[in-house]
Parts: C-alpha cells; sequence; structure tokens
C-alpha cells in the first residue's frame, strides 16, 4: 500500500515551479535561486560523465602531470557550460527568462564563491582564528586570514543591500 502525500507533493512542487517561473516580473529572487541549483547538478553531472569518459579513453599506464590534468579540467568546464547553455535556450522557450534572472544567478554565483573562501579560511586556520585577540593585541591587522573571515563576510552584505536597493529602484 503506498502513500498519496508523495505523489500529492511532487505534483504541488511543479505545479509551483510552472506558476513560478510563467510569472513574468515576479519571484526574480527564487527562480534565479531555483534555476541556479539545477544548473550546478546538472554541471555536476556533467563532470562526472565527462571525467568518467575522459579517464576511460586515457590510458592508465600514462602518468597525467599537474598541466594535462588542469588542460583537461579546462576543455570540460567548456564543454559542460556549452551544454548549460543549449540547455538554457531550449528552457527560454518554454519559460522566458528576464535579465534580471539572470544576473541574480550571476551574483549568488559570486556570493557563493565569496562565503567558500571564508569558510575555507576559517577551517584551515581554525587554531589562528580563534585567538582573533592575539592578532589585535600584536597589531597584526594585515594577516590574511584576519581579513578573509572579517571582510569579506561584510562584502557580501553590503552586496546584497546594493541588490536589493536596485531592485526595489527597478534598475535591475
Amino acid at each position: 500500500m503506498t502513500q498519496v502525500w508523495p505523489i500529492f507533493l511532487g505534483i504541488l512542487i511543479i505545479i509551483g515551479l510552472i506558476t513560478i517561473f510563467k510569472e513574468k516580473n515576479h519571484f526574480y529572487f527564487i527562480k534565479a535561486l531555483i534555476l541556479f541549483a539545477v544548473m550546478i547538478i546538472l554541471s555536476t553531472i556533467n563532470f562526472l560523465v565527462f571525467f568518467v569518459l575522459a579517464f576511460l579513453f586515457i590510458q592508465t599506464d600514462v602518468n597525467l602531470k599537474l598541466g594535462n590534468l588542469f588542460t583537461l579540467l579546462g576543455i570540460l568546464v567548456i564543454i559542460s557550460g556549452i551544454l548549460l547553455y543549449w540547455w538554457l535556450r531550449i528552457f527560454h522557450h518554454i519559460f522566458p527568462l528576464s535579465t534580471t534572472t539572470l544576473t541574480l544567478i550571476e551574483y549568488y554565483i559570486q556570493w557563493t564563491l565569496i562565503y567558500v573562501t571564508v569558510y575555507q579560511a576559517i577551517f584551515s586556520n581554525v587554531t589562528k582564528i580563534t585567538k582573533v585577540v592575539h592578532y589585535i593585541t600584536v597589531g597584526n591587522f594585515l594577516d590574511p586570514n584576519l581579513f578573509v573571515v572579517v571582510i569579506l563576510p561584510s562584502f557580501i552584505s553590503v552586496w546584497i543591500s546594493i541588490i536589493l536597493f536596485k531592485k526595489h529602484c527597478h534598475s535591475i
């Protein structure tokens, strides 16, 4: 005996997504977040498939040098980007996307990259970061870890306020 609620919930989610994406001048932030998440998932699937295919065709007895691996990764990034571009073009025919939504996706990417940098700085230097008072008393304000942990989150906050204000003024 199966439960009905997962099917009902799935139908509600699909109806909600269609409603959100059919609205032309509303739900920009939600549209951008959903589209960003879907594109990240598709890009990850692309990388997994491409990486497996690339290593199937590369001879395993030949050592890959770091430069070759970096070039391979660059090629995979470009191919994945082109495939996502074609997916966006098809999606745009079904659900027209505004420039605002695409701009917000760019901002989400940039905010995420800044946040990941802060996260990496905090957890790679946990012992140093816990001694922030030491940095301040010694006068070591120019330490890059302190800069990343204290200043970059402020950049994100300022950026969010600017975007919200531009949205309020209808200039985005």
